[in-house]
């Protein structure tokens, strides 16, 4: 088609966006360290979770926050309040014990689905 932007074009003020976008995020979680909030614990939501021992959930603004556990481990669906420790661009980072442990029927179901759930064999 006649007037259509250039691909170099496209691909240039891409990313500028994506650079703006990720300043800014980037700031905006930096704001957050020393603070304490609230995460629903999910299940798989970290990628290096068990390489790095922590688990990941989402705070009410949906942000993802990886944090520490401590004794009472925590199961996907329950609420815990941390201290965030630093903002990374895509993630909050709480290296302390979670403030708080809210055990939740979100969590009682997770719970007794992964008790019922059968053993799978392991593959020939």
């Amino acid at each position: 088609m006649d007037d259509q932007v250039s691909a170099e074009v496209v691909q240039e003020r891409y990313e500028r966006l994506t650079a703006l976008v990720e300043e800014t995020t980037y700031a905006e979680n930096q704001k957050l360290a020393g603070t304490a909030v609230e995460v629903l614990v999910a299940e798989g939501e970290g990628r290096k979770d068990a390489a790095t021992h922590r688990m990941s959930g989402r705070a009410r603004d949906n942000r993802l926050v990886h944090f520490t556990p401590d004794q009472t481990v925590p199961r996907p669906g329950d609420v815990v309040v941390v201290a965030v420790t630093r903002g990374a661009p895509h993630y909050l980072l709480s290296d302390a014990a979670p403030l708080s442990v809210r055990r939740t029927r979100a969590g009682d179901a997770w719970e007794a689905a992964a008790a019922s759930a059968p053993v799978s064999a392991a593959p020939c």
